[in-house]
């Protein structure tokens, strides 16, 4: 665990911790429960530098756009095949990753932070539970690359190469092969590595809801604040997945629908990302429900007996009170009956729902539109 990132953890447990009890095991020496990662020494890396964060990415990502619209200007690869988004979005496909992994912490951050008042007083401590959220294990973290990259070797060794495979031309010259047959195998290479962290990152979700929050029905905003980070990791992966589309689109007729079903299990990624983590929580909401309208229905019961009682007995004084007790917890039944169960925000799914099939459904209307056009 590198400086920047304890300097950045005490700050944040400092800065909501306010009993003098807290304050002193705050100064305790933290022991991470496992080696950072190389992804996570990078980050560290980047947010030291005299620049925001995001524009190093940026940088980056334009000096490798400019070297791929040189070598597909000066090889006349526009001329002959035209100006696609995908010649464009390959080149900086494992800076994405990159930039998403560091985005993804720094939410992750942001979301334990409001989630804090849902902690259980005997929870883990927050600086462990926010170590294992934004920091990937050193050894899975390396070997997730290679993973990578022999997936994506596998994928081109079925019968088609890099260079036969229709890339809008990008690898239609010798120029043009080499930098796509680098940028193919960081990408393969990052790609699996952001799959590897966002299975941790969530799981480490999963087990905060499940194991390490106290649920309470009159205060679910802090609940919501996990949800907003598989939200945002929801609609990050399909910023990322999406544009293969258009490849595998172009690749059909070359490679047949397997260049489709490859990618397909890939675009279901958001909603799974989204709903996975947050089961837990959902079974938690239920059953705290249930147990609470139980709980109301039993005192309803005692309440109407009573009313019985006085009624059958003609002791009508007082009846007015017995009166207004039913209607309090008529009342609190139907307030019990509209808290969600799903641990996020009102619109917050539909939001989702919009942004991850919309470009789809879009897509695939081109699609179709082509081949009808095509005959």
């Amino acid at each position: 665990m590198t400086a920047t990132r304890r300097t950045s953890l005490a700050r944040s447990i400092r800065g909501a911790r306010g009993s003098a009890d807290v304050e002193t095991s705050s100064r305790e020496a933290f022991i991470p429960p496992y080696p950072a990662s190389w992804v996570d020494r990078f980050s560290d890396w980047v947010e030291r530098l005299p620049i925001p964060w995001w524009l190093f990415y940026l940088t980056v990502g334009l000096l490798l756009e400019a070297i791929q619209a040189y070598i597909l200007w000066s090889g006349g690869v526009f001329n002959t095949f035209g100006v696609h988004f995908f010649q464009f979005f390959l080149p900086i496909n494992y800076v994405l990753a990159l930039f998403l992994m560091h985005a993804f912490d720094r939410r992750a951050r942001t979301a334990l932070e409001r989630f804090r008042p849902a902690l259980r007083r005997e929870a883990v401590s927050y600086e462990r539970l926010l170590y294992e959220l934004t920091t990937l294990p050193a050894r899975p973290t390396i070997l997730a690359g290679p993973v990578g990259l022999a997936f994506g070797i596998s994928t081109l060794g079925s019968g088609i190469s890099l260079r036969e495979y229709p890339l809008f031309g990008m690898n239609s010259t010798p120029a043009g092969y080499a930098f796509t047959l680098v940028t193919f195998g960081a990408t393969t290479w990052l790609w699996f590595t952001l799959i590897y962290h966002t299975i941790h990152q969530l799981r480490t979700v999963r087990r905060i809801y499940a194991q390490e929050s106290r649920v309470d029905l009159y205060r679910l905003r802090p609940i919501y604040a996990l949800a907003e980070l598989t939200a945002w990791t929801a609609v990050g992966l399909a910023i990322y997945t999406y544009p293969w589309l258009e490849d595998s689109l172009n690749a059909f007729s070359t490679v047949g629908a397997a260049a489709i079903v490859l990618n397909a299990p890939f675009f279901a990624w958001p909603i799974v990302i989204f709903l996975w983590p947050l089961w837990g929580a959902h079974r938690s909401l239920v059953e705290l429900k249930e147990v609470s309208l139980a709980e109301a229905a039993g005192r309803a019961k005692v309440v109407s007996a009573l009313l019985h009682e006085r009624i059958d007995q003609q002791k009508l004084s007082g009846i007015d009170e017995v009166h207004k007790a039913i209607t309090a917890l008529e009342f609190e039944n139907g307030r019990l009956l509209k808290i969600p169960t799903w641990p996020w925000h009102p619109g917050t799914f539909r939001g989702l729902l919009a942004a991850v099939f919309l470009p789809l459904l879009l897509w695939a209307v081109q699609f179709v539109l082509q081949r009808v056009l095509v005959k």
